[in-house]
């Protein structure tokens, strides 16, 4: 058994939202998770499934993914921590579970597919993976 990551998955349910380069989004809704990244051809935006519903925030969005839920692992982990992403990175693919990464300044977050959020928590918890038929993906 490998060691517990400690994850805490949050029971919001979120969206990734493409937007075009350029789009300022509006003022974030107060507690919940909001990640903005702004890159030289698009704005992405992790957030809460609901806040795209209003016109503000959906308005510009060229493409919405819904499904997703967060994983967080408490920091702080000090900037001199090699090696964390890859041990949760190895884990998640030895249990086919695909995943993105983000990173606040103290804490690091992952996002599965909502199905796949209870499997993530148990192996980076430290549980073996059920074994996998090939060509399968749970």
């Amino acid at each position: 058994m490998s060691a517990d990551l400690h994850p805490q998955l949050d029971p919001t349910h979120l969206a990734v939202v493409r937007c075009p380069s350029g789009w300022q989004p509006p003022a974030f809704p107060p507690d919940a998770f909001v990640a903005v990244v702004a890159g030289e051809h698009e704005v992405t935006v992790v957030g809460p499934e609901g806040i795209f519903d209003d016109t503000a925030w959906s308005g510009a969005a060229e493409q919405i993914d819904p499904g997703w839920r967060r994983i967080t692992f408490a920091g702080p982990l000090p900037w001199e921590l090699v090696g964390f992403l890859a041990d949760v990175a190895t884990r998640l693919a030895g249990a086919q579970i695909p995943f993105t990464s983000m990173s606040g300044f103290t804490t690091d977050h992952v996002l599965v597919r909502a199905a796949q959020a209870d499997l993530a928590v148990a192996v980076l918890s430290g549980e073996q993976p059920p074994p996998q038929r090939p060509g399968t993906n749970p």
